[in-house]
Protein backbone atom coordinates (compact mmCIF):
# COMPACT_ATOMS: atom_id res chain seq x y z
CA UNK A 1 0.00 0.00 0.00
CA UNK A 2 1.40 3.27 -0.73
CA UNK A 3 2.11 5.67 2.00
CA UNK A 4 4.23 9.42 2.64
CA UNK A 5 5.57 10.17 5.77
CA UNK A 6 5.65 13.80 6.55
CA UNK A 7 8.73 14.50 8.34
CA UNK A 8 10.33 18.18 9.48
CA UNK A 9 13.98 18.77 8.04
CA UNK A 10 15.07 17.89 11.55
CA UNK A 11 13.09 14.34 11.54
CA UNK A 12 10.20 15.52 13.91
CA UNK A 13 7.62 13.12 12.57
CA UNK A 14 4.34 15.06 11.56
CA UNK A 15 1.77 12.59 10.09
CA UNK A 16 1.52 9.30 7.77
CA UNK A 17 -0.49 9.49 4.56
CA UNK A 18 -2.73 6.50 3.05
CA UNK A 19 -5.31 8.69 1.78
CA UNK A 20 -4.55 11.27 -0.81
CA UNK A 21 -7.01 13.03 -3.42
CA UNK A 22 -4.09 13.37 -6.24
CA UNK A 23 -0.94 12.20 -6.30
CA UNK A 24 2.17 12.17 -8.93
CA UNK A 25 5.53 10.65 -9.15
CA UNK A 26 7.81 11.75 -12.00
CA UNK A 27 11.59 10.33 -12.70
CA UNK A 28 13.65 11.04 -16.12
CA UNK A 29 17.07 9.97 -16.90
CA UNK A 30 17.95 13.77 -17.01
CA UNK A 31 17.92 13.19 -12.87
CA UNK A 32 14.88 14.76 -12.94
CA UNK A 33 13.09 13.73 -9.79
CA UNK A 34 9.53 15.24 -8.15
CA UNK A 35 6.68 14.31 -6.07
CA UNK A 36 3.37 16.29 -5.85
CA UNK A 37 0.32 15.30 -3.75
CA UNK A 38 -3.12 16.71 -2.65
CA UNK A 39 -4.86 15.50 0.76
CA UNK A 40 -7.67 16.76 3.07
CA UNK A 41 -6.29 19.85 5.44
CA UNK A 42 -7.21 17.65 8.61
CA UNK A 43 -5.83 15.53 10.95
CA UNK A 44 -1.98 15.75 11.74
CA UNK A 45 -1.82 17.89 8.20
CA UNK A 46 -3.47 20.81 9.40
CA UNK A 47 -0.33 21.54 11.72
CA UNK A 48 1.61 22.38 9.02
CA UNK A 49 2.87 25.72 8.78
CA UNK A 50 4.59 27.70 5.80
CA UNK A 51 7.43 28.86 8.22
CA UNK A 52 9.13 25.39 8.57
CA UNK A 53 10.63 23.07 6.11
CA UNK A 54 9.68 19.51 5.33
CA UNK A 55 10.52 16.15 4.19
CA UNK A 56 8.50 13.77 2.06
CA UNK A 57 9.15 10.17 2.58
CA UNK A 58 8.18 7.85 -0.37
CA UNK A 59 9.07 4.46 -1.84
CA UNK A 60 11.97 4.23 0.88
CA UNK A 61 13.03 7.92 -0.74
CA UNK A 62 13.41 11.57 0.22
CA UNK A 63 11.96 14.48 -1.23
CA UNK A 64 12.23 17.76 -0.03
CA UNK A 65 8.46 20.02 0.13
CA UNK A 66 9.49 23.00 -2.09
CA UNK A 67 6.11 24.53 -2.13
CA UNK A 68 2.74 24.08 0.12
CA UNK A 69 -0.71 25.43 -0.94
CA UNK A 70 -3.53 25.62 1.16
CA UNK A 71 -7.12 25.94 -0.31
CA UNK A 72 -11.15 25.59 0.23
CA UNK A 73 -13.22 24.40 -3.06
CA UNK A 74 -16.72 23.31 -2.92
CA UNK A 75 -16.25 23.68 0.88
CA UNK A 76 -13.67 21.26 1.36
CA UNK A 77 -9.82 22.36 2.73
CA UNK A 78 -7.06 20.64 0.69
CA UNK A 79 -3.50 21.27 0.85
CA UNK A 80 -1.48 20.60 -2.36
CA UNK A 81 2.53 19.28 -2.11
CA UNK A 82 5.11 20.28 -4.35
CA UNK A 83 7.92 18.22 -3.94
CA UNK A 84 11.39 17.35 -5.30
CA UNK A 85 14.33 15.18 -4.63
CA UNK A 86 16.82 15.79 -1.86
CA UNK A 87 19.67 15.79 -4.49
CA UNK A 88 18.63 19.41 -5.58
CA UNK A 89 19.95 20.68 -2.71
CA UNK A 90 23.29 20.24 -4.57
CA UNK A 91 22.05 23.00 -6.82
CA UNK A 92 22.18 25.43 -3.50
CA UNK A 93 26.03 24.43 -3.21
CA UNK A 94 27.93 26.60 -5.46
CA UNK A 95 31.63 26.11 -6.46
CA UNK A 96 34.18 28.86 -7.95
CA UNK A 97 36.62 26.24 -8.96
CA UNK A 98 37.09 22.60 -8.72
CA UNK A 99 39.84 20.08 -9.92
CA UNK A 100 41.00 16.89 -9.69
CA UNK A 101 43.25 14.14 -10.91
CA UNK A 102 41.66 10.46 -10.15
CA UNK A 103 39.37 7.98 -10.48
CA UNK A 104 36.02 8.46 -10.79
CA UNK A 105 34.95 7.31 -7.27
CA UNK A 106 38.23 9.58 -6.20
CA UNK A 107 37.11 12.54 -7.71
CA UNK A 108 33.26 12.33 -6.95
CA UNK A 109 34.39 11.85 -3.29
CA UNK A 110 36.11 15.29 -3.15
CA UNK A 111 33.47 16.93 -4.99
CA UNK A 112 30.91 15.82 -2.20
CA UNK A 113 32.82 16.67 0.48
CA UNK A 114 30.93 18.80 3.23
CA UNK A 115 27.67 18.53 1.08
CA UNK A 116 25.92 15.95 3.25
CA UNK A 117 26.09 13.32 -0.34
CA UNK A 118 28.14 10.37 -0.70
CA UNK A 119 29.46 7.59 -3.14
CA UNK A 120 26.83 5.29 -3.85
CA UNK A 121 27.48 2.51 -6.48
CA UNK A 122 30.68 4.08 -8.28
CA UNK A 123 32.38 1.63 -11.25
CA UNK A 124 36.63 1.26 -11.22
CA UNK A 125 37.48 3.77 -14.12
CA UNK A 126 41.14 4.65 -15.06
CA UNK A 127 42.36 8.34 -13.69
CA UNK A 128 41.41 11.06 -15.66
CA UNK A 129 41.97 14.77 -15.20
CA UNK A 130 38.85 17.18 -14.31
CA UNK A 131 38.12 20.67 -13.94
CA UNK A 132 35.28 23.05 -14.20
CA UNK A 133 35.83 26.23 -16.55
CA UNK A 134 33.68 28.35 -14.34
CA UNK A 135 30.92 29.03 -11.35
CA UNK A 136 28.93 25.96 -11.04
CA UNK A 137 26.46 24.22 -8.86
CA UNK A 138 27.86 20.53 -7.42
CA UNK A 139 24.59 18.89 -9.26
CA UNK A 140 25.37 20.51 -12.15
CA UNK A 141 29.39 19.13 -11.77
CA UNK A 142 28.15 15.90 -11.00
CA UNK A 143 26.35 15.42 -14.23
CA UNK A 144 29.15 16.87 -16.18
CA UNK A 145 31.96 14.42 -14.46
CA UNK A 146 29.61 11.25 -15.14
CA UNK A 147 29.74 12.69 -19.33
CA UNK A 148 33.69 12.90 -18.99
CA UNK A 149 33.94 9.33 -17.81
CA UNK A 150 30.97 7.96 -20.20
CA UNK A 151 28.39 7.53 -16.81
CA UNK A 152 24.54 7.79 -15.98
CA UNK A 153 23.72 9.13 -12.97
CA UNK A 154 21.17 8.13 -10.45
CA UNK A 155 20.22 9.76 -7.14
CA UNK A 156 18.40 8.37 -4.33
CA UNK A 157 18.26 9.23 -0.69
CA UNK A 158 21.91 10.44 0.14
CA UNK A 159 23.82 8.83 -2.23
CA UNK A 160 25.15 9.43 -6.00
CA UNK A 161 25.53 6.51 -7.92
CA UNK A 162 26.88 6.47 -11.60
CA UNK A 163 25.98 3.65 -14.41
CA UNK A 164 27.11 2.83 -17.74
CA UNK A 165 23.62 2.11 -18.84
CA UNK A 166 20.95 2.79 -16.30
CA UNK A 167 17.55 0.38 -17.01
CA UNK A 168 18.04 -2.59 -19.52
CA UNK A 169 20.08 -2.64 -22.84
CA UNK A 170 18.28 -5.71 -24.24
CA UNK A 171 15.69 -4.36 -26.53
CA UNK A 172 11.86 -4.83 -25.06
CA UNK A 173 9.16 -4.99 -27.53
CA UNK A 174 6.24 -2.81 -26.91
CA UNK A 175 3.07 -4.34 -28.44
CA UNK A 176 -1.01 -3.65 -28.21
CA UNK A 177 -1.55 -5.83 -25.43
CA UNK A 178 -0.66 -3.72 -22.73
CA UNK A 179 -0.76 0.24 -24.37
CA UNK A 180 -3.31 2.66 -23.26
CA UNK A 181 -2.20 5.02 -25.90
CA UNK A 182 0.80 5.98 -27.78
CA UNK A 183 1.26 8.62 -30.20
CA UNK A 184 3.70 9.89 -32.97
CA UNK A 185 4.82 14.28 -33.43
CA UNK A 186 6.94 15.01 -36.05
CA UNK A 187 8.49 18.44 -35.75
CA UNK A 188 8.13 19.41 -39.40
CA UNK A 189 10.98 21.74 -39.65
CA UNK A 190 13.44 19.59 -37.79
CA UNK A 191 12.45 16.54 -38.67
CA UNK A 192 12.82 15.09 -35.47
CA UNK A 193 10.14 12.71 -33.48
CA UNK A 194 9.25 12.29 -30.26
CA UNK A 195 6.58 9.73 -28.31
CA UNK A 196 4.33 9.23 -25.65
CA UNK A 197 2.99 6.11 -24.13
CA UNK A 198 0.66 4.95 -21.61
CA UNK A 199 1.37 1.14 -20.17
CA UNK A 200 -1.67 -0.36 -18.13
CA UNK A 201 0.27 -2.19 -15.17
CA UNK A 202 3.85 -2.55 -16.97
CA UNK A 203 6.12 -5.88 -15.99
CA UNK A 204 9.57 -5.30 -15.72
CA UNK A 205 9.85 -1.77 -17.29
CA UNK A 206 12.03 0.51 -15.79
CA UNK A 207 13.47 3.67 -16.06
CA UNK A 208 16.36 3.51 -19.19
CA UNK A 209 15.18 0.14 -20.27
CA UNK A 210 15.90 0.48 -24.35
CA UNK A 211 12.16 -0.65 -26.05
CA UNK A 212 10.85 -1.45 -29.82
CA UNK A 213 7.99 0.25 -30.67
CA UNK A 214 5.85 -1.52 -33.41
CA UNK A 215 2.61 -0.29 -34.51
CA UNK A 216 2.05 -0.26 -38.29
CA UNK A 217 -1.05 1.72 -38.09
CA UNK A 218 0.85 4.99 -36.84
CA UNK A 219 3.79 4.32 -38.76
CA UNK A 220 5.86 3.61 -35.78
CA UNK A 221 8.70 1.19 -35.70
CA UNK A 222 10.97 2.36 -33.60
CA UNK A 223 14.53 1.54 -31.59
CA UNK A 224 13.88 4.08 -28.40
CA UNK A 225 14.64 4.11 -25.01
CA UNK A 226 12.65 5.38 -21.58
CA UNK A 227 13.95 8.43 -20.54
CA UNK A 228 11.03 9.01 -17.94
CA UNK A 229 8.23 7.48 -16.17
CA UNK A 230 5.47 9.51 -14.72
CA UNK A 231 2.70 7.41 -12.15
CA UNK A 232 -0.16 8.19 -10.00
CA UNK A 233 0.75 5.42 -7.46
CA UNK A 234 -2.45 6.06 -5.28
CA UNK A 235 -4.98 6.04 -7.88
CA UNK A 236 -4.22 4.10 -10.89
CA UNK A 237 -1.67 1.49 -12.74
CA UNK A 238 -1.10 3.31 -15.47
CA UNK A 239 2.21 4.40 -16.39
CA UNK A 240 3.12 7.17 -18.57
CA UNK A 241 6.47 6.94 -20.41
CA UNK A 242 8.50 9.26 -22.38
CA UNK A 243 10.88 7.70 -24.88
CA UNK A 244 13.39 9.56 -27.07
CA UNK A 245 17.31 10.56 -26.49
CA UNK A 246 18.29 11.56 -23.44
CA UNK A 247 19.01 15.58 -23.35
CA UNK A 248 21.15 17.60 -21.43
CA UNK A 249 19.83 18.86 -17.95
CA UNK A 250 18.99 22.31 -16.74
CA UNK A 251 21.92 22.77 -15.18
CA UNK A 252 24.40 21.90 -17.40
CA UNK A 253 22.26 24.55 -19.76
CA UNK A 254 22.40 26.73 -17.17
CA UNK A 255 26.29 26.40 -16.61
CA UNK A 256 27.37 27.08 -20.07
CA UNK A 257 24.91 30.20 -20.24
CA UNK A 258 27.15 30.82 -17.04
CA UNK A 259 30.57 30.65 -18.97
CA UNK A 260 28.67 32.79 -21.86
CA UNK A 261 27.65 36.24 -19.86
CA UNK A 262 29.23 37.27 -16.68
CA UNK A 263 26.58 39.27 -14.76
CA UNK A 264 28.27 42.05 -12.37
CA UNK A 265 29.90 40.49 -8.82
CA UNK A 266 29.74 37.05 -9.98
CA UNK A 267 32.59 34.91 -9.75
CA UNK A 268 33.94 32.62 -12.28
CA UNK A 269 37.39 30.68 -11.79
CA UNK A 270 37.89 32.85 -9.09
CA UNK A 271 37.03 36.40 -11.56
CA UNK A 272 34.51 38.87 -10.09
CA UNK A 273 33.52 41.82 -12.12
CA UNK A 274 31.80 44.72 -9.74
CA UNK A 275 31.74 48.44 -9.04
CA UNK A 276 33.65 48.50 -6.20
CA UNK A 277 36.76 46.97 -7.11
CA UNK A 278 36.15 46.60 -10.94
CA UNK A 279 38.11 43.06 -12.03
CA UNK A 280 39.83 41.40 -9.36
CA UNK A 281 41.04 37.48 -9.55
CA UNK A 282 40.84 35.15 -6.72
CA UNK A 283 43.01 32.43 -5.96
CA UNK A 284 40.79 29.54 -4.92
CA UNK A 285 42.55 29.30 -1.40
CA UNK A 286 42.48 32.83 -0.94
CA UNK A 287 45.99 33.29 -0.70
CA UNK A 288 46.58 35.78 -3.67
CA UNK A 289 44.52 38.43 -5.66
CA UNK A 290 44.98 40.41 -8.67
CA UNK A 291 42.38 43.90 -9.03
CA UNK A 292 42.30 45.72 -12.29
CA UNK A 293 40.62 48.76 -12.86
CA UNK A 294 41.33 52.38 -14.57
CA UNK A 295 43.07 53.84 -10.73
CA UNK A 296 44.42 50.56 -9.69
CA UNK A 297 46.49 47.66 -10.81
CA UNK A 298 47.88 45.60 -7.92
CA UNK A 299 48.83 41.94 -7.06
CA UNK A 300 48.14 41.15 -3.67
CA UNK A 301 48.97 38.19 -1.07
CA UNK A 302 47.28 37.29 1.87
CA UNK A 303 48.95 36.71 5.53
CA UNK A 304 47.89 34.38 8.07
CA UNK A 305 44.44 36.30 9.05
CA UNK A 306 43.69 36.90 5.31
CA UNK A 307 44.15 40.35 4.93
CA UNK A 308 45.36 41.55 1.83
CA UNK A 309 48.85 43.44 0.95
CA UNK A 310 49.84 44.68 -1.96
CA UNK A 311 52.96 43.01 -3.48
CA UNK A 312 53.51 44.87 -7.21
CA UNK A 313 51.56 47.37 -8.11
CA UNK A 314 50.93 50.84 -9.56
CA UNK A 315 50.74 53.76 -7.66
CA UNK A 316 49.06 56.58 -9.89
CA UNK A 317 50.27 59.21 -7.75
CA UNK A 318 53.52 58.98 -8.96
CA UNK A 319 53.36 56.83 -12.21
CA UNK A 320 55.82 53.99 -10.91
CA UNK A 321 55.14 50.58 -10.26
CA UNK A 322 56.05 48.95 -6.95
CA UNK A 323 57.21 46.07 -6.22
CA UNK A 324 57.51 44.54 -2.12
CA UNK A 325 58.52 41.79 -1.03
CA UNK A 326 60.85 39.52 -2.37
CA UNK A 327 61.68 39.35 -6.19
CA UNK A 328 62.99 35.94 -7.82
CA UNK A 329 63.90 36.00 -11.21
CA UNK A 330 64.79 32.65 -12.82
CA UNK A 331 66.94 32.73 -15.89
CA UNK A 332 66.39 35.89 -18.34
CA UNK A 333 68.78 39.31 -18.55
CA UNK A 334 67.94 42.99 -17.85
CA UNK A 335 68.61 45.58 -19.79
CA UNK A 336 68.01 49.13 -18.85
CA UNK A 337 69.10 51.07 -22.15
CA UNK A 338 71.65 49.61 -22.98
CA UNK A 339 74.07 51.01 -19.99
CA UNK A 340 72.79 48.91 -17.77
CA UNK A 341 72.59 45.10 -17.75
CA UNK A 342 72.24 42.03 -15.51
CA UNK A 343 72.80 39.08 -17.86
CA UNK A 344 70.83 35.39 -16.96
CA UNK A 345 73.85 34.53 -14.53
CA UNK A 346 73.78 37.84 -12.67
CA UNK A 347 76.66 39.45 -14.28
CA UNK A 348 75.98 43.07 -13.68
CA UNK A 349 77.35 45.25 -17.06
CA UNK A 350 77.55 49.34 -16.31
CA UNK A 351 78.90 51.26 -19.30
CA UNK A 352 78.22 55.25 -20.66
CA UNK A 353 76.93 57.17 -18.00
CA UNK A 354 75.63 54.82 -15.27
CA UNK A 355 76.13 55.43 -11.95
CA UNK A 356 75.66 53.63 -8.71
CA UNK A 357 74.86 56.30 -5.59
CA UNK A 358 75.99 55.48 -1.82
CA UNK A 359 75.10 52.46 -0.64
CA UNK A 360 76.98 49.41 1.60
CA UNK A 361 78.79 46.33 -0.52
CA UNK A 362 79.05 43.39 1.10
CA UNK A 363 81.73 40.67 0.79
CA UNK A 364 79.57 37.65 1.49
CA UNK A 365 75.58 36.85 2.01
CA UNK A 366 73.16 38.98 4.36
CA UNK A 367 74.08 36.16 7.51
CA UNK A 368 78.07 36.20 6.80
CA UNK A 369 80.28 37.98 9.42
CA UNK A 370 82.22 39.57 6.19
CA UNK A 371 83.10 43.02 6.40
CA UNK A 372 81.67 45.50 3.99
CA UNK A 373 82.47 48.56 1.86
CA UNK A 374 80.67 51.79 1.93
CA UNK A 375 80.51 54.84 0.00
CA UNK A 376 79.74 58.23 1.81
CA UNK A 377 80.25 61.80 1.66
CA UNK A 378 83.85 61.83 1.99
CA UNK A 379 84.87 58.87 0.14
CA UNK A 380 85.27 55.27 0.06
CA UNK A 381 85.45 53.02 3.84
CA UNK A 382 86.09 49.94 4.70
CA UNK A 383 85.26 47.80 7.60
CA UNK A 384 85.95 45.10 9.10
CA UNK A 385 83.71 42.32 10.27
CA UNK A 386 83.45 43.93 13.71
CA UNK A 387 82.26 47.64 11.77
CA UNK A 388 86.16 49.11 13.05
CA UNK A 389 87.41 51.18 9.88
CA UNK A 390 90.24 49.74 8.04
CA UNK A 391 90.43 51.67 5.17
CA UNK A 392 89.59 54.88 3.70
CA UNK A 393 89.98 56.60 0.48
CA UNK A 394 88.40 60.34 0.58
CA UNK A 395 88.86 63.83 0.45
CA UNK A 396 88.32 66.95 3.01
CA UNK A 397 85.11 68.58 3.07
CA UNK A 398 86.32 71.69 5.48
CA UNK A 399 87.20 74.24 3.00
CA UNK A 400 90.24 72.15 1.76
CA UNK A 401 89.22 69.29 -0.88
CA UNK A 402 92.77 68.02 -0.73
CA UNK A 403 92.63 64.09 -1.18
CA UNK A 404 94.03 61.22 2.23
CA UNK A 405 94.47 57.81 2.98
CA UNK A 406 93.61 56.57 6.17
CA UNK A 407 94.36 53.13 7.33
CA UNK A 408 93.85 52.08 10.96
CA UNK A 409 92.22 49.53 13.01
CA UNK A 410 89.32 51.78 14.28
CA UNK A 411 87.19 54.77 13.46
CA UNK A 412 87.08 58.06 15.62
CA UNK A 413 88.89 61.14 16.22
CA UNK A 414 91.21 59.43 18.81
CA UNK A 415 91.57 55.77 17.21
CA UNK A 416 95.25 54.51 16.53
CA UNK A 417 95.60 55.31 12.64
CA UNK A 418 97.90 56.18 9.77
CA UNK A 419 97.16 58.76 7.60
CA UNK A 420 98.39 59.63 4.37
CA UNK A 421 97.26 62.94 3.17
CA UNK A 422 98.20 65.87 0.56
CA UNK A 423 98.48 69.80 1.32
CA UNK A 424 99.25 72.47 -1.03
CA UNK A 425 102.71 72.45 0.29
CA UNK A 426 103.41 68.87 0.58
CA UNK A 427 102.89 65.46 1.48
CA UNK A 428 101.93 64.32 5.62
CA UNK A 429 102.66 60.51 6.69
CA UNK A 430 101.21 60.63 10.44
CA UNK A 431 98.57 59.66 13.24
CA UNK A 432 96.31 62.02 13.00
CA UNK A 433 93.87 64.51 10.25
CA UNK A 434 95.71 67.73 9.75
CA UNK A 435 92.96 70.39 8.64
CA UNK A 436 93.76 74.12 7.36
CA UNK A 437 91.59 76.06 5.13
CA UNK A 438 94.40 77.46 3.71
CA UNK A 439 95.55 74.03 2.62
CA UNK A 440 98.89 74.80 3.94
CA UNK A 441 100.46 72.36 6.76
CA UNK A 442 100.76 73.76 10.30
CA UNK A 443 101.81 71.14 13.05
CA UNK A 444 99.62 70.95 15.98
CA UNK A 445 99.39 69.16 19.73
CA UNK A 446 98.60 65.78 18.88
CA UNK A 447 100.98 65.02 15.58
CA UNK A 448 103.36 62.30 15.28
CA UNK A 449 104.22 61.65 11.90
CA UNK A 450 106.74 63.26 9.01
CA UNK A 451 105.70 66.34 6.30
CA UNK A 452 107.56 65.95 2.99
CA UNK A 453 107.62 69.71 1.79
CA UNK A 454 107.05 70.00 -2.37
CA UNK A 455 108.75 73.70 -2.43
CA UNK A 456 112.40 72.97 -0.82
CA UNK A 457 112.35 69.17 -1.00
CA UNK A 458 112.75 68.50 2.53
CA UNK A 459 111.46 66.31 4.88
CA UNK A 460 110.37 67.14 8.02
CA UNK A 461 109.67 64.91 11.57
CA UNK A 462 106.77 66.20 12.99
CA UNK A 463 106.06 65.48 16.96
CA UNK A 464 103.24 67.81 18.34
CA UNK A 465 104.04 71.35 17.50
CA UNK A 466 107.63 70.79 16.74
CA UNK A 467 108.30 70.35 13.11
CA UNK A 468 112.38 69.60 12.35
CA UNK A 469 114.30 68.84 8.79
CA UNK A 470 115.57 65.50 8.57
CA UNK A 471 116.51 65.67 4.72
CA UNK A 472 117.49 67.98 2.22
CA UNK A 473 119.60 67.10 -0.79
CA UNK A 474 122.41 65.15 -0.26
CA UNK A 475 122.80 65.44 3.35
CA UNK A 476 120.64 63.76 6.36
CA UNK A 477 119.73 65.81 9.62
CA UNK A 478 119.29 63.25 12.43
CA UNK A 479 116.65 64.75 15.00
CA UNK A 480 116.86 63.73 18.94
Amino acid sequence: MAEIILRTVDNTHIADIRKVLSCTSEEKLTTEKTLSFEVLLRGDVASVSDKIKYVAEFENDFYDIVSIKKSLQNGIYQAAFECEHISYRLTDCKLAYFANNGTLKETLTKLLGGTGFSCGDIPDTEVKAFSIPSTSTVRAVVLDLAELFGYEVEFHQYYVSMKKHRGSEKVRPLTDSNVVSVSKTTDCTSAENSYSCTLYQPDNISLGDEVQFDFARLDIHESVRIIGIKRQPFSSKNVELEVDNPSKTLERDAAQEAENTVPQSKRYYGVRIGAEEGLSVTRSDGGAKVVLNADKFSMKSADENGNFTDRIYFDPVTSDYKFVGNVTIDGGKIDIGGNFKVDEYGNVYMTGDSTIYGGRYYAGTPESIDGYSEMTSRGFDVFNSSGELKLRFGYTTSGEDYPFIQLGSGSGKDADYGLVKKFTDGLWIGNSDPANESGEFRAKQGYNGIFFKFSDNTAYIVRNTTQKNIYTGASIAKFG
